[in-house]
C-alpha cells in the first residue's frame, strides 16, 4: 500500500477537522464517532485512527473554533448584559451545542483538559471585561443556568 506525503496527511487532517466541527456544530459533541467520520469520508475506521488515535484527539480539531463561537455571543456591557446574552446564546445551536459539550464533560470522571482550559480562558476574559465582578461567580452562575436550561427548556438550540 503506497504511503501518503506529510504534507497529503496534513491536507487530510485540516479536512477530516473540519468534518469534526461540523457534525459537533451540527449534531452535537456526542455524533462525533469513528462510525460518523468513516461514513462521512468514505475510509475505514482503522485509516481514521491514524489521524486521531483515540477519540478523545477529535477534539483537537476544535481548537481555535470555540472561543470565537462563545465570544460572538457575549456581551461584556456589564454583568447583566453578559448574563442576558449568555442565555440568548443557549437559544442559538452553535452556543448551546458548545455549552452541552462543556456541560458533558465536566459531569465525566475525568474532564477534557482542553475544556477546563476554555473555561478558565473565558473566567479570565471576563475578568479583563468585567474587572469589578467576581468572574468566578459569573461563570458558576451562567454554567448553572445553562445546566437548567438545558435540562428543562426545549427552546435551547438543540
Amino acid at each position: 500500500m503506497a504511503r501518503i506525503t506529510q504534507q497529503k496527511k496534513e491536507e487530510n487532517l485540516a479536512k477530516y477537522n473540519a468534518l469534526i466541527v461540523k457534525i459537533f456544530l451540527a449534531e452535537g459533541w456526542e455524533s462525533v464517532t469513528y462510525d460518523r467520520l468513516a461514513k462521512e469520508t468514505g475510509l475505514r475506521k482503522s485509516t481514521l485512527q491514524g489521524y486521531y488515535p483515540s477519540n478523545r484527539e477529535f477534539a483537537m480539531a476544535l481548537q481555535g473554533k470555540i472561543l470565537p463561537i462563545v465570544m460572538s455571543c457575549l456581551d461584556f456591557s456589564s454583568r447583566e448584559a453578559f448574563i442576558q446574552s449568555w442565555e440568548k446564546g443557549l437559544t442559538e445551536k452553535e452556543f448551546s451545542m458548545v455549552i452541552r459539550m462543556f456541560v458533558a464533560n465536566a459531569a465525566k470522571t475525568e474532564s477534557n483538559p482542553s475544556t477546563q482550559r476554555g473555561v478558565l480562558k473565558l473566567i479570565e476574559i471576563v475578568s479583563e471585561h468585567l474587572p469589578n465582578e467576581n468572574a468566578r461567580e459569573i461563570i458558576d452562575l451562567v454554567m448553572g443556568k445553562s445546566v437548567m436550561t438545558l435540562l428543562f427548556d426545549r427552546k435551547s438550540g438543540v
